[in-house]
């Protein structure tokens, strides 16, 4: 494809990025990178960027884990920073949320003694979210406050959505209201306006996953089939098992035992192959409800043991907490 192997990609690689094209940046960057003569920081951070969204975390983590060094020894900060958010990021997705949460605070306290907003923002925003996870509730809104406020400084919109999306999500399930939904529709419409796919899809998964508590099932199935969609066209792998999630949710609410339980097991297998593991924690989950609601009791045992000791495994008392309410209110 290139006639001089060692020449930039930096460039092209980051208008696929920054256009969610991610499937053809990691190709772009594996089919020019055979041949390179050398591979630039920045375009390894960038295909591991790439690789994170589709699922590839365990190449994602290696890109970010050689370019950092680099960027330190270039005194280039910022992409320090951003590979450290980056390793937290995977972490997290994989399930070692310790490690995770160290890489965010490691990168917090970098950025402020950098100056560098946007890394405090996008720290402040995933500490909250592993806060959110642990149940600690006052803990997430204050830090994703402190991360909505670092956003507007600067001007980022994307991030502010993300952050208020978060932010919508993290309220506890015993408090929801109406002003929840409204949050989740203000997420929704602000990431409609900026024309962002991949975060047109995650605010559309959070609200679908309210409308499912509400009983609103068409209006949540019309908001997983295009979230999914987008999450299909972008090769967002995540965001397709959420869908998926969502899906086994939905039957599953909607009295429809067998199918949640088919449905939550192949997202279970999926998630836990991609290495997904708080999705498929929660598929477990929902698996072991319906066998319960199926009537199937020495299975929904057996299955319930499962979910518990992948959600502790987690730290995921918030959703441990959800779960065992949950449980204790499905008819047998």
């Amino acid at each position: 494809m290139f006639e001089h192997p060692s020449g930039n990609i930096d460039g092209p690689l980051r208008d696929l990025v920054n256009a969610s094209r991610f499937r053809e940046a990691l190709s772009l960057f594996l089919e020019w990178s055979e041949n390179a003569t050398e591979v630039t920081p920045p375009s390894q951070l960038l295909a591991a960027h790439a690789a994170c969204r589709i699922g590839e975390f365990g190449l994602a983590a290696a890109l970010a884990a050689v370019a950092q060094p680099e960027f330190r020894a270039q005194g280039d900060e910022t992409g320090v920073l951003d590979c450290a958010n980056l390793l937290g990021a995977v972490a997290f997705e994989q399930g070692a949320i310790d490690d995770a949460e160290a890489q965010f605070r490691s990168v917090m306290q970098m950025a402020e003694r950098s100056g560098c907003t946007r890394f405090t923002a996008r720290s402040a925003n995933n500490l909250a979210i592993i806060a959110h996870l642990r149940g600690q509730h006052e803990r997430a809104t204050t830090l994703y406050q402190r991360a909505l406020d670092a956003y507007r400084q600067i001007g980022d919109e994307r991030g502010r959505i993300e952050a208020l999306h978060n932010l919508a999500q993290s309220e506890p399930e015993a408090g929801r209201t109406e002003a929840t939904l409204r949050a989740c529709n203000r997420a929704v419409d602000a990431a409609e306006r900026l024309g962002a796919g991949g975060l047109i899809a995650l605010t559309l998964l959070g609200r679908a996953e309210r409308l499912i508590e509400c009983d609103a099932f068409d209006l949540a199935t019309a908001d997983i089939e295009r979230a999914q969609g987008l999450a299909w066209l972008e090769g967002n792998e995540p965001h397709v098992l959420e869908s998926e999630r969502l899906r086994a949710l939905l039957a599953l609410r909607r009295g429809e035992p067998g199918r949640a339980h088919r449905h939550a097991e192949l997202v279970r297998t999926r998630a836990s192959d991609s290495g997904c593991a708080l999705i498929a924690a929660e598929s477990a989950a929902i698996a072991a409800l319906a066998l319960k609601a199926d009537r199937r009791l020495a299975e929904a045992a057996a299955a319930n043991d499962l979910a518990v000791a992948s959600l502790v495994a987690l730290g995921a008392t918030g959703r441990l907490e959800r779960h065992a309410r949950a449980w204790r209110e499905t008819a047998a």
